[in-house]
């Protein structure tokens, strides 16, 4: 199939080394400049997935998805949950604010409730002391966050008092919270800043503690997509059968937001440099115009068409571009699949045995490469329109 002639022209004038060297020089370090900012942007991204992935895992997998008190108590209304909502599982849940007193520490915790025939899965994964069947079987048993369980330096076996924000009774002596002690029965590690606050223990013997108007159980709704809670929360708070409605953003919803800023951001600092990189082509096209302007000439006195003389300069920048974002991005997806063995070889792991987190978003790198080769596009309309410019008359006279 024969290309038409402003392609072969303007693939004739990406690949000829002939002609001003300085020009060569300036279209190497613009593509260079587009390879280095697109593998960038690749990794970055990547690596941002990675840690957003993982708080995601280890934060939103403790913290409730979506908490609902139904307006009649009972499980009727889970039949409103259609399967697009994609809830994995339904369980009671309480939660209230407490103080743990230790032997040598007083701590403000966050003590939550729960089934013990429906205990999360990243919860059961986490558990690095004990065992969760000891916890189902020890009344008024705890589970600790490690960091929780350093702080008040305690550890499997040990008692803990804990005193309940809410409720309490007056006395001869005065008014005296609700507390009791509970066992240390185990300690989960989420990774995360919400083990200085876990605590965990069962629902029966929460809701004992609890002043009787509190005992009710809310229902906890864990969701195979965390951040499609927000969606599920609006729709659920709009129904008639639920008298409270909340979601992970109520408690985590600052830290997914400075993460979803700071994502932004480097996204912003890094396509400008593809975005600098790209204008680079302006100057090297604007000089090659310049340059071949008497083979403009001829070929618009030979009938080539305004639009036919703009594709050759625009086709020819776009090849540029496009070289260097593919090489860019086959760049980065493999320094993506070997990172922490590069940072290893030149000894700069974060922590012995701790690796970075990498998630390859496909729809992602198709858009920065797509984005690299828009920018490009838009480079290359000033040197494309200026050749079209070129007046035959002027440029021939004195040849």
């Amino acid at each position: 199939m024969q290309l038409p002639v402003s392609i072969l022209l303007g693939l004739r004038y990406s690949q000829s080394r002939k002609g001003n060297a300085f020009i060569s020089f300036i279209t190497f370090f613009s593509v260079a400049g587009i390879l280095l900012g697109v593998m960038a942007l690749t990794l970055v991204s990547s690596v941002m997935n990675g840690f957003e992935g993982e708080l995601k895992k280890r934060v939103l997998g403790v913290v409730p998805h979506v908490v609902v008190k139904p307006v009649v108590p009972g499980d009727g209304w889970q039949t409103e949950l259609s399967a697009a909502d994609r809830v994995q599982d339904i369980s009671p849940f309480l939660q209230t604010e407490a103080l743990v007193q230790a032997p040598r520490q007083l701590n403000a915790v966050m003590l939550q409730g729960i089934n013990s025939q429906q205990i999360p899965q990243f919860l059961q994964q986490a558990l690095v002391v004990g065992s969760w069947q000891t916890f189902a079987e020890t009344r008024y048993g705890v589970v600790l966050g490690r960091a929780l369980a350093e702080q008040l330096e305690v550890s499997r076996g040990q008692q803990l008092r804990f005193m309940l924000a809410q409720g309490g009774s007056y006395t001869p002596v005065g008014w005296l919270p609700r507390q009791r002690l509970f066992e240390v029965v185990g300690i989960v590690d989420t990774g995360s800043d919400v083990d200085n606050l876990l605590a965990v223990t069962q629902l029966d013997d929460l809701a004992r503690l609890l002043p009787l108007s509190a005992r009710e159980p809310a229902w906890r709704l864990s969701l195979a997509e965390p951040f499609s809670a927000p969606a599920l929360a609006e729709r659920l708070s709009q129904s008639a059968t639920f008298s409270e409605v909340t979601d992970w953003r109520q408690s985590q919803g600052k830290l997914f937001a400075a993460v979803a800023m700071e994502k932004a951001m480097m996204w912003l600092m890094l396509l400008l440099i593809v975005a600098v990189a790209a204008f680079n082509i302006v100057s090297a096209l604007v000089m090659m115009v310049t340059e071949k302007q008497a083979e403009v000439a001829i070929l618009k006195t030979l009938g080539m068409t305004d639009s036919q003389l703009f594709a050759v300069f625009a086709f020819q920048g776009v090849v540029n571009g496009m070289v260097g974002a593919v090489i860019g991005v086959l760049a980065g997806l493999l320094l993506c699949w070997q990172l922490n063995e590069v940072l290893s070889l030149f000894g700069l792991q974060l922590a012995s045995g701790m690796l970075l987190p990498v998630a390859i978003n496909p729809l992602q790198i198709v858009t920065i490469f797509a984005c690299a080769v828009g920018l490009t596009l838009l480079a290359v309309l000033y040197p494309a329109w200026r050749a079209v410019k070129v007046n035959p008359a002027e440029v021939l006279r004195d040849e």
